[in-house]
């Protein structure tokens, strides 16, 4: 494929990305008289705010949309908006080009965001791809003197999925050890700062997780609770293999230790899927790149459920930009949540959008969708600090950035985490009442 022919299509997919504002078609998009500019952000991208017209302004933040600055081509006399090559913009996010950049010199960043650099802080703040197609959408029928709604139909409304990712069904001693070696790590970070409240909250859950005991097993309860509140979760469960003989010192230490094959799990799943939950795959730690591995996984949990699976969510949300999601197309599945940051919330690509992923080595789409993770439990205990907003406050904040962009996001909570061990059952309450 040619240089030229190879932009057209990211321009294809890029606008084909946008068809939940504009169903009907992109021509009327694809026509806007702004410029066409081949400038790859690279790993450590300048960011730059554009201020939108008046007639727009309400679509940004504070009037303002981020943009990669290597997509503006200014002329004397325009505004900003009128230089940025929009497509290419939204492209560039949506591949994750920056990360992709950032991949290729360090390797995968196994989905933390501190080893990413802090100057894209910005792009997670919000779904800066949705607000951008957003104002093409509003632009575009002002060029035709019409309505949005005559152009293109309705706007879209949020779609948020509830997902678990089911790790552990009792207290191990590798999550024993895990728990508190991380919360120890917390309390010396706190001590660092001075932050006398955190130091003290920390050290109580390291004792915690030291000498608690307890039973995981909370599927009953998250049943109960789903159908009070109205909503039907995805549950993704681990395929790999279980004990302590057949796997590594570092796989019994980091996946999960449950057998998907046991008669009780069988009955648990026979009762989500009778339910009408969905059952998805939690790959293995090592199996991020490795189609095969995710195959016999799949295969498994396909036997114990006595049904297909099509979903998944990789375990630690270990992922390539490049390998991950080829591997699980070639697996067979067909929807990944694997998109998000382990240590943050945000919008990992600047988007709330389920997209097929764009194949940089064969510069076309893969035959999977994927959709991100904006948050998780973890990010509103694990990682928060004491000037950190309560949970609730938290969840409601980046819901209501996707609301406001009619945009479609995942978002995920552990279910294990409902337990007196971890004490996070009201997060759980407080995000149902919030997604019914």
């Amino acid at each position: 494929m040619n240089a030229a022919s190879e932009t057209d299509s990211s321009r294809r997919w890029t606008l084909d990305c946008g068809m939940r504002y504009w169903p009907s078609g992109h021509e009327a998009v694809a026509r806007l008289p702004f410029p066409i500019v081949d400038a790859d952000p690279g790993a450590e991208p300048a960011l730059h705010h554009i201020a939108l017209p008046d007639w727009a302004a309400d679509l940004g933040v504070d009037g303002r949309l981020l943009v990669f600055a290597s997509t503006l081509s200014p002329v004397e006399g325009k505004p900003d908006w009128q230089c940025c090559d929009w497509i290419a913009n939204a492209f560039y996010m949506l591949a994750g080009s920056p990360e992709r950049a950032h991949e290729r010199l360090h390797g995968p960043i196994l989905s933390y965001s501190f080893r990413l650099p802090r100057t894209l802080d910005p792009l997670y703040q919000h779904a800066w791809v949705n607000r951008s197609f957003l104002f093409l959408r509003r632009w575009a029928a002002r060029e035709a003197g019409l309505s949005e709604e005559a152009v293109f139909g309705p706007l879209p409304r949020a779609q948020i999925l509830l997902t678990h990712d089911v790790d552990a069904i009792r207290l191990t001693p590798e999550i024993r050890f895990k728990q508190t070696a991380f919360q120890l790590t917390n309390a010396a970070r706190a001590t660092a700062r001075g932050d006398g409240s955190l130091i003290r909250a920390r050290l109580r859950d390291a004792r915690r997780y030291a000498f608690s005991s307890g039973d995981f097993r909370t599927f009953g309860r998250v049943r109960d609770m789903e159908r009070s509140a109205g909503i039907r979760s995805t549950l993704h469960f681990y395929g790999g293999r279980a004990g302590l003989g057949r796997r590594s010192p570092r796989r019994i230490l980091i996946d999960p230790a449950y057998n998907i094959g046991s008669e009780m799990m069988r009955r648990e799943l026979r009762a989500f899927a009778e339910g009408d939950w969905t059952i998805g795959l939690h790959q293995s730690f090592d199996a991020w790149e490795e189609a095969d591995t995710m195959l016999i996984e799949k295969a498994r949990l396909e036997r114990a459920l006595g049904g297909m699976v099509r979903h998944c969510r990789q375990h630690w949300l270990h992922f390539s930009w490049a390998r991950t999601w080829a591997a699980q197309a070639a697996a067979g599945l067909e929807l990944d949540s694997t998109l998000g940051f382990n240590d943050r919330p945000g919008f990992r690509a600047g988007h709330a959008l389920t997209i097929r992923p764009w194949d940089e080595a064969a510069g076309k789409p893969l035959a999977i969708d994927a959709i991100p993770m904006v948050f998780m439990d973890s990010h509103f205990y694990d990682y928060s600090s004491g000037e950190d907003a309560d949970p609730e406050t938290a969840m409601r904040h980046w819901i209501k950035e996707v609301q406001a962009v009619g945009g479609e996001i995942t978002v995920n909570w552990h279910t294990h985490t409902i337990t007196d061990v971890y004490g996070w059952e009201a997060g759980f309450e407080s995000l149902l009442g919030l997604l019914s």
